[in-house]
């Protein structure tokens, strides 16, 4: 099986457990908070991200933040609750974007995050800038011809991750000179380098800030994989795992 059409079988496989889902909440814990869940919004609540690990991410030291994807906003949230002044989340999807003003109420902080519809970075207002930058985008790269402009094929698809290179581009201009960005991201068998290879073409130096192996990732997550596929796999290197990652513009150093 070739990797794209691998990728789209795990991310057809993750749609489907969530669409067969009677389940869904419309409350979630997760971080030992409440989250508003919408309809048509992501739900981490199966499959958590790199919020988890949102400590890794220096708030501290940051007056601006921009969440991409928000979906139900937790990470815009959770830098609002650190102390950084000022938090954009954008999304494509205009349920993500009330769902991450819902949960900015809900935790007190929606006098800090805004929310706004975007493509990519379309509601950027001229001038703003931001001293962290953080994804958590499409892992998988499925062929064109099957992918639709629904919520949850932009989700979960980006072919031949055109999505990830205007995201690392254009960052370059809407970072502070000091700015960083930040990814959650799961590199497939067929691109077990991926990211760093787009950071040394566009001008990054990269910092794996976590990594979490296949074994390690929500069970809701790794049933999708075919397991014979994976544990098939002959280059330990092209095995799945997940990584929060730092990447700093190489002309601020």
């Amino acid at each position: 099986m070739e990797a794209r059409d691998f990728e789209l079988l795990i991310g057809q496989n993750i749609i489907d457990r969530y669409h067969s889902d009677e389940t869904r909440p419309a409350v979630f814990e997760l971080l030992g908070r409440d989250w508003d869940l919408l309809d048509d919004v992501w739900p981490p609540a199966y499959s958590p991200g790199g919020e988890l690990f949102a400590d890794l991410i220096p708030f501290m030291e940051m007056s601006s933040f921009l969440e991409m994807g928000c979906g139900t906003g937790i990470m815009s949230v959770l830098a609002a609750l650190s102390g950084v002044e000022r938090v954009v989340g954008l999304d494509i999807n205009p349920a993500a974007v009330r769902n991450t003003e819902l949960n900015a109420g809900r935790h007190g902080v929606a006098d800090r995050v805004t929310a706004r519809v975007s493509d990519l970075y379309s509601a950027v207002a001229p001038g703003e800038r931001f001293d962290g930058i953080y994804w958590n985008p499409p892992f998988l790269n499925a062929p064109e011809d099957v992918v639709d402009s629904s919520i949850w094929h932009e989700t979960m698809f980006d072919p031949a991750y055109a999505k990830l290179r205007r995201f690392f581009h254009d960052a370059l201009d809407l970072l502070t000179p000091d700015g960083r960005v930040y990814l959650w991201f799961g590199e497939a068998l067929g691109n077990p380098t991926l990211v760093r290879d787009l950071a040394d073409d566009i001008g990054y130096e990269l910092r794996v800030l976590k990594r979490i192996e296949l074994t390690e990732i929500p069970e809701a997550l790794a049933d999708a994989f075919p397991g014979d596929l994976v544990a098939g796999a002959d280059d330990p290197d092209a095995e799945w795992h997940l990584h929060l990652l730092e990447l700093t513009p190489l002309r601020s150093r």
